[in-house]
């Protein structure tokens, strides 16, 4: 018959030294009562400080929320500075962007708010708790292709441009000769006329032979007129004849842009995602077109963890919806200004 075994909690050496410690205490006959005091007094302290601490804290994050992202460690090594730590942590190499350069881009953000605001939120901290990450991923695969489609589409259009603004000139040109022509033609039948005139009244008033003559050399010479006047027409048919085959061209070069934009807008619908998300831990950055893009991208993760919600106002940096800031050029707007205040 096995015997049931009966386990008692053990108790560290340390901690039984310090039970049998508080026991004996007073009977420690090299311990006296002053040094007691003394480290009564020194408990009392650190404890107060403690508590100062959490409460300077807790004020210190109530006026200043981003301070709550910043590392216990930030807070204690440097009490006064509000500013919010951060660092870049990851930057996928399909961006085609270093570390450095993010770094680069995300100080430029930062200071987005201190232009917009006078006063300096955010430092770049290679410890600090808060980390930006970039992130490669479909949304990001499909901004790119975007891109490229619309390039395409774009010099396909230059290219439509081109060729109508040459064909419009060959138009202008051709209305041109054809006033020439007609000119011409107008002209050359009244010399015609005049010749038939003027020979016939010569054959009424029985003209000398010399007069003779002169007719028909003077029809000769309206004969020739008449060829090279023909061939210039013939000429400006054949450019005509050009000009509808290049129109013919051009129709089919607009039926094949038209597909491609409405391929185009098929492939690529617009829907709304995030270029960007701030988590609460951490800022993720999944899309951005260009650097300007991804500056002010972060400009408004950043604003996030400065405890800033969205505005309904399509220019201000806060906006949900990146589409109509100045992505070069961007200031804060006032409304911008106005949820930093009241966060």
């Amino acid at each position: 018959m096995r015997r049931a075994m009966i386990s008692f909690p053990v108790i560290p050496y340390f901690c039984y030294s310090l039970i049998n410690l508080r026991g004996l205490w007073s009977n420690l006959p090299f311990i006296d009562s002053a040094f007691l005091e003394e480290n009564k007094m020194i408990r009392l302290v650190i404890f107060a400080g403690l508590i100062v601490f959490l409460l300077w804290s807790g004020y210190q994050t109530h006026q200043h929320p981003q301070l709550k992202f910043n590392s216990l460690a930030d807070r204690i090594s440097h009490p006064f500075d509000t500013r919010l730590h951060y660092r870049i942590a990851e930057v996928d190499p399909r961006f085609k962007l270093s570390i450095e350069q993010v770094k680069s881009i995300s100080q430029q953000a930062t200071q987005i708010w201190k232009d917009g605001t006078g006063q300096d939120y955010f430092v770049y901290d290679p410890n600090a708790q808060l980390a930006i990450h970039l992130i490669y991923d479909e949304r990001q695969q499909e901004s790119e292709q975007r891109r490229e489609h619309l390039s395409q589409l774009q010099s396909n259009q230059q290219h439509w441009l081109e060729k109508k603004q040459k064909l419009d000139q060959i138009e202008q040109q051709i209305v041109r000769n054809k006033q020439v022509l007609d000119l011409k033609q107008q002209q050359l039948n009244q010399q015609i006329q005049l010749h038939n005139q003027e020979q016939h009244n010569a054959q009424q008033n029985r003209s000398s032979i010399a007069n003779l003559e002169y007719f028909q050399q003077r029809q000769q010479a309206l004969a020739q007129n008449v060829q090279l006047l023909q061939q210039e027409i013939n000429q400006y048919n054949q450019t005509i004849v050009a000009l509808n085959q290049q129109i013919d061209e051009l129709n089919a070069l607009d039926q094949q842009l038209n597909a491609s934009v409405n391929q185009y807008k098929q492939r690529f619908k617009p829907h709304l995602f995030h270029k960007g998300l701030f988590n609460g831990k951490q800022i993720l950055i999944y899309e951005f077109e260009s650097e300007d893009d991804l500056r002010l991208t972060l400009a408004h993760e950043l604003g996030h963890a400065l405890g800033i919600q969205h505005t309904d106002d399509p220019q201000a940096l806060m906006h949900p919806i990146m589409k109509d800031q100045n992505t070069a050029h961007f200031l804060l707007t006032q409304s911008d200004r106005d949820l930093l205040l009241a966060r």
